[in-house]
């Protein structure tokens, strides 16, 4: 797993925190605003990864191995 994919799950859980205890004040509001600007940064994390893995080829090629390995 890549830095963004783990910095994708810790977003979705404090943004899960902030949502659930958003009516006490302002330090679960600053968590669920800083969830928030990290599920974003995460979000462009795993879209940058995506396309260089795909300029470079690797995910073609890890595609192929799945896909073999689950034909035969």
């Amino acid at each position: 797993m890549t830095v963004g994919t783990f910095m994708f799950f810790a977003s979705l859980v404090v943004l899960a925190i902030g949502a659930a205890f958003h009516a006490d004040g302002t330090v679960l509001a600053d968590s669920f605003l800083f969830g928030g600007f990290a599920f974003l940064i995460s979000i462009v994390l795993l879209t940058v990864g995506v396309i260089l893995g795909a300029r470079s080829g690797k995910l073609q090629r890890r595609g192929d191995e799945i896909f073999r390995k689950n034909r035969k």
